[in-house]
């Protein structure tokens, strides 16, 4: 949903924006039908709300896997995970980048303060938005589209030559030699529609022999079918199958004549649309057709009524095939009479994707509705996750992404909660021939990869379509289906898009939907100049670009339907929607249909296949590239025209790898490859990762030349991060014609990728519960591990037999990690703090009477919870942040208050400014999964001791080890440790001076079997264990084991030193050695002693900086989302503008530039037109853009745009002034510059520090020119608007359509340099 931008006197290739005060990163544009779809969501809970993109050294050229690069990223990740503020970092070394999520917007600034001087770091930049780009089908004003696209058709091309079926066949000259005046097939794009109409009464419009037209009931004959060839004036010619036209005669009866003997007035019919879908036909007379009860058809009516309703029913003709499903009727993008469909039709009579390898398309979108009947048969289905196990079995960081993954949300799950996605995925491959709902471009083959970044609101951010990108490259979509955009430019998009490009992805995007020039007014992410970019454009039914539709006659390669255009929704069911969001899943669907008829073509042969073969359009001249409409049946006959690729026919013969690096995540060591045993077609070979999905990913290393030795090796000596979802490693052979595809069906040899990795600790503790097995030689019972530390570097713990001679037995089972972590304070302040530990387990940190300038960072691993008993600081100033809670102020009234930790790495930030200092905080902290549990079935044993092994993969630390003592019970001995009671209760109790008198409950272990013990024993015992010899037994109930167990406790004076109640079990042989206790202090009488079992679990919440609790999301979005300013259309006075002159010598000399908006509010406007206010201006500008000098900082113009504010009253709106800014590379200047000073607009349009330091800078400036600040309505302030980043190409287009202009404001204007 968004706003249709307005258009403006101003500068064409400036972006006019609409939000005007506090804007996001990259000013999201939202509907304003519900403003409140636009308040983005807190982020995953690992990233955060706050994130910043990092773009690492090399990532423009590739990151060579291989190398040191990837190591770097890694190892530069794995360090900023530790700093304060970081709530979580993700490298992305396939993308040669990173994201990073953080606590506030500060510690985002600061962040990329740090990283300014971090020569590894290319670029880091603020995370931006964007956000769908659909509308619904109410409210377009194309009722009647039908009747205005036969009046409204303009002239079909007429030569061979623009038909690329009839440049294969080698046809030249007109493509109407035919007799009866209609074109040769080939030079038409769909030929002649073949229909049948059907009247009110149910019968068909029928020829008989003797030419007469009547009505035919019963089945539908060739009598009953009828050509429809469309005509220069919007009229139509009727031709039945007999080839004769239906004509009227001057009394209004029809006859079927041959055109010799036709008048070709009389042969015309207008189409007038009707009800439900229905149309009326008006003849040469002006009189509608009717069918009259009586079996006659004439026309005679002056009015349109029900007998002058007629269906039309699409019938396939010897160039086209139908499916049968019900809804194919309302697609009328892919099949419609008046010619202005895509030829599905004649498509699918050549293919319809039912047999081939098939093909995986990636919808980045809002999601999939993954169980709709019409889409589950086409979902991709991940061939290494086990659905429902709540496992990441694949080990690429989702559980269960069966069909995708919910980068908004962080998790497998990418069900669709809005219905964008799904309308989109079943335009591209709804299944077809299944008797329901709709029919995709693809009819089978298809594999829809759900990746969801949008959230229900239609908004998402651009770190997360990164990180979808780099899961479909990984995963081997070869198409990436791209219907949203939206804000300023991004590069860190740009890089990935471009590494997706270099991994053989067409990358599909929607043009935007504001109907605005998109040479002139850029739109992301379908600008960017990237060789697999194809923008689609929005057309109607009439041929026409859709009113909402962005154009570009130098940046919008193609058309597609995407005016009221019927799909699936969620849950189901069907709906119609509108926008260039649903043209672009006509281009993607188009795309797989291709590739799949096709699959030897390259990605850039399929993209060159879809834009050579477009038909084009006078309703497109001049807006498009390519002026046309995607054509499916001409993009399958030009596939003939490429040369396919011819790979070596022979294979390598084997490969090996062993890594030898024994640090986490990285690996080195020698890749050996079996030569093929014929190389006479072969010139080199290429090892490659290949993902577990079995798709190919990097190389890694150089070509190896085949040199005729059998063995031939790959030095890797410096270690390398495999790409996150690599797991084998996989050698092809090649040559210059073509390269062998690295695919598991193919015969190139493969190895399995193992990272050869060590553990750094090992586990605390283990305890044994005790044999319940009471047979001699074996043994059964639970294990009881704590866990490491960390388990940064442990996949698993191994448990081991210890034979009696200390040697390693049997392997009995394996505990896996969870990545716990126990808490961990990093930062100057750590020493500060009082950490203890409470009494049921928790962590206590106490930090009272705090100093200034205080930082430190708690990290810990989820799930668990913090209470805060304790917090008292400088309101708003000093914080302390829990996951995405930020506390501050004064909160004692709300306290106690508990915050839940989800799973993985929390951190717990505390920050103290240099002023004012407070009371202090407490806070307790208690987590989950400390301890694991391996159960032992029943063993034969082995030995007298349990080993308990750190492992990291296969890889063992035998070093850091534990050892639990097992011993073997039977009947001869004292009862086993697991049979000991689970807990003592005071059910009843008389209390004297020094007695003791009532009734205690004892609770049987669970574990408790017939024959384990004869009685249970009470006893009181002193500090020391030690028994004061006043004790109660009662025998075991065989019959009722898992009863309470009640001693009645006469009155008994207690000796000294007696602190607990002490029960166990016991027999023949003796008691036991476990036993249940309780204290007899008096804060501990009356209760079990089980603790931290249940605990207050409140919704998080924050302070603001009124004071009042924030509570939910909006405490998580607080910081980051501020009141956004609704500006309505309105006309601007210019102030002061360049000349148009100026602005084309300029464009002519620059390689590209970067230009922004920036608003300054409160100051007087007439300062905007002094030459000095400009200079100041420019001085401050280059003070805070990076790598930028004085003369390559120009503005553009200077506007008064005051009083178009609609959320407030004109009388108090200030004065408001719009600078354009353009910003050029240096001469000399390396290419980053751009992207650099992008990225810092980028921070600038937050409104964050980085503003308030403008601001600073600016007024200095203007102070020191003599210029006086003070404005007519007091306070003044600046705010920029998101930036837009272009090419030469896109420059010197915008700047010549502006040129055209001549004047603007009604004044001819001066150039400024």
């Amino acid at each position: 949903p968004l706003l249709v931008l307005p258009t403006s006197s101003g500068l064409p290739c400036i972006t006019q924006l609409l939000l005007v005060l506090t804007v996001l990163a990259s000013a999201t544009l939202v509907s304003t039908e519900d403003a409140t779809k636009a308040v983005p969501e807190a982020g995953p809970r690992g990233l955060g709300a706050h994130r910043v993109i990092l773009r690492f050294a090399g990532a423009s050229a590739g990151v060579g896997v291989g190398t040191d690069a990837g190591s770097d990223i890694h190892r530069h990740v794995e360090n900023l995970k530790q700093q304060p503020g970081i709530l979580q970092a993700q490298s992305l070394p396939r993308l040669g980048m990173a994201v990073v999520g953080l606590d506030s917007q500060e510690a985002s600034e600061q962040l990329i303060e740090d990283l300014q001087n971090d020569a590894f770091v290319e670029l880091a930049v603020l995370d931006t938005w964007v956000k769908a780009f659909d509308f619904g089908a109410a409210g377009l004003g194309e009722t009647n589209a039908l009747q205005r696209m036969l009046r409204q058709a303009g002239p079909i091309p007429s030569e061979c030559s623009a038909h690329p079926a009839c440049r294969l066949r080698g046809l030249t000259g007109a493509c109407c030699p035919v007799s009866d005046g209609t074109m040769l097939s080939c030079c038409s794009a769909s030929g002649p529609d073949l229909v049948t109409l059907k009247t009110y009464f149910g019968t068909y419009l029928s020829e008989e022999e003797n030419g007469t037209i009547s009505q035919a009931s019963g089945p539908i004959r060739s009598s009953s079918i009828f050509e429809i060839w469309a005509n220069h004036d919007s009229t139509i010619f009727l031709k039945s199958r007999s080839g004769r036209y239906i004509v009227v005669n001057d009394d209004g009866m029809l006859f079927a004549q041959d055109e010799a003997t036709a008048s070709s007035d009389r042969m015309k019919f207008a189409v007038h649309s009707g009800e439900n879908g229905t149309v009326a036909l008006a003849a040469y007379t002006g009189y509608f057709l009717a069918a009259e009860p009586q079996g006659l058809v004439v026309a005679n009516r002056q009015e349109a009524s029900l007998w002058e309703q007629f269906n039309f029913l699409d019938q396939a003709n010897q160039e086209q095939r139908f499916s049968d499903d019900p809804d194919v009727k309302e697609l009328w993008g892919m099949h419609h009479y008046a010619g202005f469909d895509i030829d599905a039709p004649e498509a699918w009579k050549i293919w319809t994707g039912e047999i081939g390898k098939g093909i995986t398309v990636a919808v980045i979108d809002t999601g999939i509705d993954y169980n709709h009947e019409d889409l589950k048969e086409q979902m991709w289905n991940n061939p290494l996750e086990i659905p429902d196990n709540g496992v990441d079995d694949d080990d690429n960081g989702y559980i269960d992404d069966i069909h995708g993954a919910d980068f908004a949300n962080d998790d497998g799950d990418p069900m669709d909660d809005q219905m964008h996605g799904t309308h989109c995925a079943g335009t591209i491959a709804g299944v077809g021939n299944n008797r329901f709902g709709v029919t995709g471009v693809a009819w089978r083959g298809v594999r829809l990869m759900a990746l969801k970044f949008l959230d229900a609101s239609g908004a998402g951010r651009t770190s997360d379509a990164i990180r979808a990108i780099d899961y479909a490259v990984a995963q081997g979509a070869k198409i990436a289906s791209n219907s949203w955009g939206g804000g300023g430019s991004n590069s860190a998009l740009r890089a990935a898009i471009e590494h997706a490009e270099a991994a053989g992805m067409l990358f599909t995007a929607a043009s935007g939907n504001e109907g605005l020039n998109n040479d002139e007014v850029p739109s992301f992410p379908a600008n960017y100049e990237i060789p697999n970019i194809i923008s689609v454009a929005s057309s109607t039914w009439e041929g026409e670009l859709s009113d909402f539709s962005c154009f570009g006659n130098h940046t919008v390669h193609v058309a597609a339907p995407g005016s009221n255009i019927y799909s699936t929704v969620p849950g189901g069911g069907f709906a119609t929607l509108s926008g260039t969001s649903m043209a672009t899943p006509h281009v993607s669907g188009l795309a797989a249909l291709v590739w799949m008829y096709r699959p030897m073509l390259s990605m850039h042969q399929v993209r060159q296949v879809i834009i050579g073969s477009v038909r084009k359009l006078a309703g497109l001249e001049g807006k498009l590239i390519t002026d046309g409409l995607i054509n499916a049946k001409n993009a399958l006959e030009s596939a003939w025209a490429f040369e396919p690729p011819r790979p070596p026919v022979h294979a390598p013969r084997g490969i090996a790898f062993e890594d030898d690096d024994p640090s986490i995540g990285a690996c080195s060591g020698t890749v050996t490859i079996i030569a093929a045993a014929d190389e006479s077609d072969i010139e080199y070979y290429q090892v490659y990762f290949v993902s577990g999905a079995g798709f190919q990913l990097e190389a890694l290393g150089g070509r190896i030349p085949a040199t005729g030795e059998e063995e031939l090796t790959l030095e890797v000596n410096t270690s390398f991060v495999p790409p996150r979802y690599a797991k084998t490693l996989m050698a092809v052979s090649g040559r210059a014609s073509g390269e062998m595809p690295a695919e598991p069906n193919s015969s190139a040899p493969h190895v399995d990728l193992e990272d050869y990795g060590l553990p750094l600790t090992g586990p605390k503790s283990a305890t044994w519960s005790g044999d319940i097995d009471l047979r001699k030689g074996f043994v059964q019972g639970s294990l009881h591990v704590a866990r490491a530390i960390s388990e940064v570097s442990i996949t698993s713990y191994n448990v081991y037999w210890q034979s009696s001679s200390g040697i390693r037995a049997g392997l009995i089972g394996s505990i896996a990690g969870i990545g716990f972590q126990e808490p961990q304070c990093s930062g100057v302040s750590c020493a500060l703090f009082n950490r203890s530990r409470t009494r049921d387990g928790g962590y206590r940190y106490e930090h009272l009477n705090y100093d200034s300038s205080e930082e430190a960072t708690i990290t810990v691993s989820g799930p668990g919870h913090v209470t805060i008993t304790k917090f008292e600081t400088e309101h708003y100033y000093d914080s302390l942040t829990i996951g995405e809670t930020r506390l501050s102020g004064n909160i004692t009234e709300s306290l106690p208050y508990t915050l839940t930790l989800p799973n993985g790495i929390v951190s717990i930030r505390w920050v103290s400014d240099e002023s004012i200092n407070g009371a202090g905080w407490q806070l307790d902290l208690y987590q989950e999964g400390a301890a694991a549990q391996l159960e032992v079935e029943t063993i034969q044993v082995q030995g007298p001791a349990f080993e308990i092994v750190p492992a990291y993969g296969r890889n063992e630390l035998p070093g850091a080890a534990v050892f639990v003592n097992v011993t073997d019970y039977d009947t001869k001995m004292p009862p086993s440790p697991a049979f000991a009671p689970e807990a003592i209760f005071l059910a009843a109790m008389n209390e004297s001076s020094g007695s003791l008198s009532g009734t205690v409950d004892v609770t049987p272990a669970e574990a408790m079997v017939a024959g384990a013990a004869e009685f249970y024993s009470l006893c009181l015992v002193d500090v020391t264990g030690r028994a004061n010899d006043i004790c109660w037994t009662t025998p075991v109930d065989e019959g009722n084991l898992s009863m309470l167990v009640t001693f009645d406790i006469p009155e008994t004076p207690l000796p000294e030193g007696s602190l607990q109640l002490q029960a166990r079990v016991g027999n023949h042989n003796g008691l036991g050695d476990g036993f249940a206790s309780l204290d007899l202090s008096a804060d501990s009488r009356g209760g079990d002693r089980r603790l931290g079992e249940e605990h207050l679990n409140r919704q998080g919440s924050r302070v603001g900086p009124d004071g009042d609790t924030v509570m939910g999301d909006d405490a998580e979005l607080a910081d980051f989302i501020e009141p956004q300013r609704h500006v309505a259309e309105g006309s601007e006075q210019v102030l002061w503008s360049t000349h148009p002159s100026t602005l084309l010598a300029r464009a002519e000399a620059l390689h590209g530039c970067v230009r922004s908006n920036l608003f300054i509010s409160g100051l007087d406007k007439q300062i905007g037109s002094e030459p000095a206010f400009r200079a100041a201006l420019r001085r401050a500008l280059t003070a805070h853009l990076p790598g930028t000098k004085a003369s390559s900082v120009q503005l553009l113009k200077v506007a008064d745009v005051s009083g178009i504010d609609e959320g407030v009253p004109k009388n108090e709106q200030k004065d408001l002034m719009k600078v354009e800014i353009e910003v050029q590379a240096p001469n000399g200047a390396p290419a980053i510059v751009l992207d650099r000073v992008e990225a810092r607009f980028i921070l600038l349009s937050s409104g964050g520090r980085a503003s308030s330091r403008f601001t600073v800078g600016l007024a200095a400036e203007l102070r020191a020119s003599g210029l006086h600040l003070a404005g007519t309505s007091g306070a003044w302030n600046v705010e920029f608007g998101a930036p837009h980043q272009l090419s030469y190409k896109m420059l010197v287009a915008s700047v010549a359509n502006y040129d055209a202009m001549g004047e603007v404001g009604g004044r001819q204007l001066q150039g400024e340099i």
